[in-house]
């Protein structure tokens, strides 16, 4: 709509708002926002780099051209971590959270959804609590809480949140009921997380050795993955910035531990983390095949750590260059060369769970030892 100032544009839209609404549209439809609070939100998702993706946010600064560019083309899922779901569950059940920072962050990814019409999947979020439970019902019930939630809360109270100006919303009392219509077996964690399991099991048994140089270790690493697995560009580049002692990138929690199933614990709860990036790149790396955008939304540090250095310019390659003298560098590159000339594709059978889990207890029997 556009008209002069004060012609009485924003009565008019109120005036269709209120017919709609006596139509029967829901007023948890309607989003009534100034460019100045447009602003902030925008401003604020940039600020605290919480939306990802490789080509539009691959900082967790989005590329405003490139966005609008996509988003004319195809409408954005935005895929939600554990953290950030588990705020929004607990914050619309309890009404309130200690945390004001939690409360804005999720009014905050709340109303930027909203703002650009983008869909929520919580279905990785879902599955990390359900597969840990393995109870397909816990899975499905927490489908059901997101749904109501999304049902429940109107766009312009979250950006109240969002902005501050309340801290408490009214509490929601879910149904526990369960959802229907859902073909997703979110019990099962899949074959992403059991890789990382392995993988990260494997690079605790490299980590907590103290003799070998961090060239060597990214080296053995690599060979072993090559041989027993599918290669992922983001564990590679996790256990590279941890080999080298990167700001910020920890070991999985335990990992000095002599206690194996306090080891153990670890690498399942951090294989989570890169499961989540493992899982969404077959979206973003097959866009074609999907009818929608997939956006990361997370505040979690590591992962962006990994996310950022994966999808700088170069990739692990730029990583490799960056954090190696240029000997060990070149030393790298001649002999990952050299495996790829001769790698022959894993094969994981039939049953890919049965060969994973057989990889994983390999691990296990080896760090026994070893501690």
């Amino acid at each position: 709509m556009i008209g002069i100032h004060c012609c009485g544009k924003s009565v008019m839209l109120e005036l269709i708002e209120r017919e709609l609404t006596e139509f029967g549209v829901s007023p948890t439809q309607f989003v009534s926002i100034n460019f100045e609070d447009m602003n902030f939100i925008w401003d604020t998702i940039q600020k605290q780099q919480i939306v990802f993706h490789p080509e539009i946010a691959p900082t967790g600064r989005i590329d405003y051209q490139k966005f609008f560019a996509s988003k004319r083309k195809k409408p954005f899922i935005l895929v939600f971590d554990r953290n950030i779901f588990s705020s929004l569950l607990k914050f619309c059940e309890r009404g309130c959270l200690k945390s004001k920072e939690e409360v804005q962050l999720v009014g905050l990814i709340m109303t930027w959804a909203e703002l650009n019409d983008s869909g929520i999947s919580a279905g990785l979020a879902v599955k990390e609590r359900a597969s840990q439970l393995k109870s397909q019902e816990e899975g499905l019930i927490e489908i059901q809480k997101f749904q109501e939630i999304i049902d429940a809360y109107p766009g312009q109270m979250w950006l109240r949140v969002a902005e501050g100006q309340i801290t408490e919303i009214p509490p929601i009392t879910y149904s526990q009921k369960q959802a229907q219509n859902i073909t997703v077996d979110y019990s099962d964690s899949g074959d992403h997380y059991d890789m990382a399991v392995a993988s990260l099991l494997h690079a605790v048994r490299l980590y907590r050795n103290h003799t070998t140089k961090p060239v060597d270790k990214v080296l053995e690493f690599y060979k072993w993955m090559c041989k027993h697995l599918l290669i992922s560009e983001y564990l590679l580049v996790y256990v590279t910035m941890l080999f080298t002692e990167q700001a910020n990138i920890k070991a999985p929690k335990h990992a000095n531990s002599n206690d194996i199933h306090r080891i153990i614990a670890g690498c399942e709860n951090q294989a989570w983390d890169i499961a989540y990036l493992t899982n969404w790149s077959t979206l973003y790396a097959n866009t074609e095949e999907y009818d929608e955008e997939f956006l990361f939304a997370t505040n979690d540090i590591l992962l962006k750590r990994i996310f950022v250095q994966k999808n700088a310019p170069n990739g692990l390659n730029g990583l490799l260059y960056r954090v190696f003298p240029k000997k060990d560098y070149n030393y790298l590159l001649d002999c990952i060369e050299d495996i790829m000339k001769s790698r022959v594709k894993p094969d994981f059978g039939e049953n890919h769970h049965l060969y994973f889990q057989k990889l994983i207890e390999e691990e296990i029997q080896q760090l026994t030892i070893e501690c």
